[in-house]
């Protein structure tokens, strides 16, 4: 027992966690279920509990008791009160307001009268009985308000009538273990909303298709782009029983289908499909495909479409802005999340390996932008040099950058300015294997499927998130013929001036949260 224990507890109510430690990945995977990875630096790991993971472990039924009995194992010393304090208090607030009712007589109560006087007059409505009347055009702004003010609401309230639909998986459809579980966690927890979390190249979409499927309901999927929805459409189509017929993209003044794609663009857009529109319409299903997009705020009207059961998909809900919150309260908590490490044990990703390729100016040059730019493009010509055989991917933040990427590699360029039809064109072109590499920018990001993919390269910068960086690696997860594990190389920018390494090291805390380790060369290794 004394072994396991490489938990060092600060005063701030951060937690040190001993990398070197023979308990280190059995404490990281507890950790993992309330705690975010704040710091992955030297030999510690800084992990912190925060508001969202405390819920989303509270949804879960992981409650403040069975957090406290982690600390206490794992710690080399007792937790501090003030901390087990703040994980009770935070842990006992997912559930103390519920909406209830159907969506005409929507009323938010709780047991704490006190909690709902203040926060009906914070929100100018009239506090009665307990609890306070939710006007159903305003489900989603109060949930989304009380979560900001650190109140999750527990939504309990019936959904409006939706239309059954005679559909079903075609019988030679067999899900993996792990999406099975998936959707049974999602349709058997009758959560009006949840997520599920799972890696790039896993799934998601064969999730979401079989949820609706189970639900047996008229299904609207919201996505971030026309090709991702395009690829909605021919899952619906090849997965399931429907008629081709009813299966489609959204289109205004038209029938509503058996199943509808949108893109969140269109959903939101004045003068495109048009949110009252949908609204009208007899869902039963709202599914957000990379639902960490919702929160932005061009996105936020679509959270109006609460009175229908909602599912979102995504690999992580980490964002930098904080406002993961939005999706707990637009969405609901999380009902299922795999780890990518254990799927790749398995066999259903692929082993990655990612490398950080240190990149300077000539030997007493000034790292000036123009110097480290064109020290990574010779970095990316010997990477490409070094695999190829490999696919490649070649992806930076800065339009001018991955201009410059394509013509110095000799690589076909999209971004988000190239006609819809030449990126389909490109895309296919590359799955064919009729082209080696493509120079992408962060249009391909997330969603596009691109199953060959073996080698990824990164022009890094001052810029990224952790989201960016774990869709990026999630480019190259899918299973490879010959076994041999995809690469994933990170060019970071070095010499004095520099900040890339710092702004790497935060891109990297998923994935080196989800147990991924990356090596470090430098550029004139290659």
């Amino acid at each position: 027992m004394s072994g396991e224990r490489c938990l060092i507890f600060q005063r701030d109510g951060s937690m040190l966690l001993e990398t070197a430690s023979p308990g280190f990945a059995a404490a990281r995977d507890a950790l993992r279920r309330f705690a975010e990875l704040v710091q992955s630096a030297g030999g510690y790991h800084v992990y912190r509990p925060t508001e969202v993971t405390l819920w989303g472990a509270a949804a879960s039924g992981f409650d403040a008791r069975q957090i406290v009995a982690v600390l206490e194992r794992y710690g080399l010393h007792p937790p501090p009160r003030a901390l087990i304090a703040r994980i009770q208090e935070l842990s006992a607030r997912y559930g103390l307001l519920r909406l209830e009712g159907a969506p005409a007589a929507l009323q938010l109560t709780s047991d704490d009268a006190g909690l709902v006087r203040r926060l009906a007059g914070e929100l100018g409505l009239e506090e009665s009985g307990g609890g306070f009347a939710v006007p159903d055009e305003r489900r989603g702004a109060v949930k989304r308000a009380l979560a900001e003010r650190g109140y999750p609401v527990l939504d309990q309230a019936a959904l409006a009538a939706a239309e059954a639909v005679d559909f079903t998986l075609r019988p030679e459809v067999r899900l993996r273990s792990y999406q099975r579980e998936a959707v049974e966690r999602f349709v058997a927890l009758g959560w009006p909303g949840a997520v599920v979390l799972l890696p790039c190249g896993a799934g998601k979409t064969v999730v979401g298709v079989a949820s609706a499927a189970a639900l047996g309901v008229r299904t609207l999927v919201v996505t971030p782009s026309r090709t991702i929805g395009e690829q909605w459409v021919e899952h619906l189509r090849r997965l399931t029983t429907l008629p081709a017929r009813q299966v489609g993209v959204f289109r205004r003044g038209v029938v509503p289908l058996a199943a509808t794609v949108v893109t969140y663009q269109a959903l939101t857009a004045r003068g495109g499909a048009g949110l009252a529109e949908l609204l009208d319409l007899p869902w039963g299903l709202v599914i957000y495909d990379e639902v960490h997009t919702l929160p932005a705020d061009v996105f936020r009207q679509s959270a109006a479409l609460q009175s229908r059961r909602r599912l979102g998909l995504t690999a992580t809900l980490v964002r930098e802005d904080g406002r993961e919150r939005e999706v707990f309260a637009l969405v609901g908590p999380p009902a299922f999340a795999a780890p990518w490490r254990e799927l790749e044990r398995q066999g259903w990703i692929a082993p990655v390996d990612c490398v950080e390729v240190r990149v300077g100016p000539p030997q007493g040059r000034e790292p000036t932008p123009a110097r480290l730019l064109a020290a990574k493009l010779a970095a990316a010509r010997a990477l490409l040099a070094r695999h190829p055989e490999s696919p490649a991917l070649l992806i930076a933040h800065r339009l001018q950058e991955v201009a410059a990427l394509a013509h110095a590699c000799e690589a076909p360029l999209i971004t988000g300015e190239t006609p819809a039809e030449e990126r389909r064109r490109l895309y296919d072109a590359f799955r064919r294997g009729e082209i080696g590499r493509l120079a992408v920018s962060r249009v391909a990001n997330a969603g596009v499927d691109l199953p060959g993919a073996a080698l990824l390269v990164q022009l890094s910068g001052a810029f990224g998130s952790r989201q960016e960086e774990a869709q990026r690696v999630g480019r190259l997860l899918r299973p490879k013929a010959d076994g041999e594990p995809a690469r994933f190389y990170s060019l970071v920018g070095v010499g004095e001036g520099t900040r890339e390494r710092e702004f790497a090291a935060r891109r990297q805390r998923f994935l080196v949260d989800q147990g991924y380790r990356y090596r470090v060369i430098e550029a004139g290794e290659l």
